[in-house]
């Protein structure tokens, strides 16, 4: 394994030509590929804006070649779906948005960011730890993969189904799916470096598990040198003894004192060994740690290394919570969107009510349940690798502890002691630019969120149903007593206007007939 392809920064080198080639990185693309490099590129920049507004455009025309659909919606259903709708027909093309200006502005520290992490890794290699870099490659690519095959799925599944495509214009449909495509693929650079920042917490805590592991065992050779195997069973081995020595024995034999035989009484003698002979313990044992664990000055030596490399980890940490904050406060703001959306037309298709055009998939269970699959994975990985680097951090300060617990030596607690507080308050958090923590119980509060938002929109929705109802049946009986006030104003009219005509007639012959 060459050394370009040990580091960090170049197991990210495919998400990076492919990021370049959808201009999602300003950074320089000659330096990165010759160099292993982040450097600033003006031209990057350029590319990256570009991108955006063409983006931004295209997603435009597909909105305006489709607005005759949506105002047969306003037309035909309640303001409120008409309204949700075209908030959300935007909310994507924002977040793409967000998304680049966020990494125009981090380009230079992004590059910083990998540079440090680079020295963290070279100081954890002067400390036997070795991080496995070839996982975060194989982990980019089911990333990639996974992304790739739920985008076009969900797309071309909605366009053969549920769109009229013998039209030429149906083609911009395919455009309605780039902007969450190009999030999605920038979001994989912020979980991937958090799970890098987790292996590393791992690597500290293994360490210090196996000094735990290397002090119980040196501890059990030393009392199985100084008591022998059977120690921990002494009582019992001087009364079996006793007891068959004193059953051999004559009557007038047992009226005689007899002394039980002691633990002492057995040749144990050539298995007292000096354990105070660091070289003899470092022999038997055949480690290179159980040196460090009986020399105490070595243990300080190698505890404060791992608490100081365990600070700068935090700091890394909270740095890469500063550089994907905004980004992923819009992810979430999306996904908590777009997930109560899709059930909310999803319940509208199934009661026969139309829905805005850019949400056509919900009138398929099938393609809203991948939808929803696929929005859930996006926002709930993050939520869960955050939650766990967050435990893995913690976790360091009780793998401490054992290391004190395991040394049972009033110098190590002292040492223990001092540090652990340093570990205590030093954490790292992740959040959503302060808004909330990204952790399980965020999870589940959002989960509550969602329902009890959809269940308000349904209850909006049968209330507008209900209202449209009403009007339409007063309309109706208003037009059907409108049309028999009519009929009877004209019958009486009529019957008034023959009646008269048919007395003045009459009046007229017999007034003839009299004179």
């Amino acid at each position: 394994m060459t050394l370009k392809q040990s580091t960090f920064l170049a197991s990210f080198g495919q998400l990076f030509f492919i990021c370049k080639i959808f201009g999602l990185n300003p950074q320089a693309f000659g330096s990165f590929g010759k160099k292993i490099q982040l450097i600033p590129s003006g031209l990057g920049k350029l590319y990256v804006l570009i991108i955006t507004i063409i983006v931004f455009a295209l997603y435009n025309v597909l909105i305006y070649a489709f607005v005759d659909e949506d105002k047969e919606l306003r037309a035909q259903q309640s303001t409120l779906t008409f309204v949700i709708g075209l908030f959300l027909n935007y909310i994507s093309p924002v977040m793409l948005v967000v998304d680049q200006l966020s990494a125009i502005q981090n380009d230079k520290k992004l590059g910083e960011f990998f540079n440090r992490i680079s020295k963290l890794d070279y100081c954890l290699a002067k400390e036997g730890i070795f991080i496995n870099n070839t996982i975060i490659q194989n982990r980019l690519f089911y990333g990639l993969l996974i992304i790739f095959s739920f985008e076009i799925l969900i797309v071309i599944a909605t366009y053969f189904m549920l769109i009229d495509f013998s039209q030429w214009i149906s083609v911009l449909w395919f455009v309605s799916m780039i902007p969450s495509l190009l999030s999605a693929i920038d979001k994989l650079w912020f979980s991937n470096i958090l799970y890098g920042v987790k292996q590393r917490f791992e690597a500290l805590n293994e360490d210090l598990e196996s000094l735990v592991a290397q002090h119980t065992k040196l501890k059990n050779y030393k009392e199985t040198v100084e008591f022998g195997s059977d120690f921990n069973l002494g009582y019992l081995h001087k009364e079996i003894f006793s007891n068959k020595r004193v059953s051999g024995l004559t009557s007038s034999d047992k009226k005689s004192k007899i002394k039980p035989i002691e633990m002492n009484d057995l040749n144990l003698a050539s298995l007292n060994i000096n354990l105070k002979n660091q070289s003899l313990v470092s022999t038997i044992s055949g480690t290179k740690v159980e040196n460090i664990v009986s020399d105490l000055n070595k243990l300080d030596s190698k505890l404060n290394t791992i608490c100081q490399l365990h600070d700068e980890l935090c700091e890394i940490g909270k740095s890469l919570n500063e550089l994907w904050s905004l980004q992923i406060l819009a992810l979430m703001a999306y996904g908590f969107l777009i997930f109560t959306a899709q059930l909310y037309f999803f319940y509208c298709s199934t009661q026969n009510q139309p829905i805005p055009y850019l949400f056509l998939s919900a009138k398929n269970s099938i393609i809203t349940a991948v939808f929803l699959l696929y929005t859930s994975w996006r926002c709930v990985y993050i939520i869960y690798i955050s939650w766990r680097t967050s435990l893995e951090c913690k976790r360091t300060g009780i793998s401490l502890h054992k290391v004190g617990v395991a040394a049972d030596n009033n110098d190590v607690y002292e040492i223990v002691n001092h540090l652990s507080l340093k570990l205590l308050n030093h954490s790292v958090d992740f959040s959503a630019c302060g808004f909330f923590s990204l952790d399980m119980e965020t999870l589940y509060g959002v989960t509550g969120g969602i329902t009890s938002y959809l269940i308000i929109l349904i209850q909006f929705n049968l209330a507008g149903q209900q209202q449209m109802e009403a009007i339409n049946k007063s309309n109706w009986n208003g037009t059907n007593s409108d049309f028999a006030l009519t009929v009877s104003t004209d019958s009486s009219s009529m019957i008034s206007g023959t009646g008269t005509t048919g007395y003045t007639n009459m009046s007229t012959t017999e007034s003839t007939q009299f004179f």
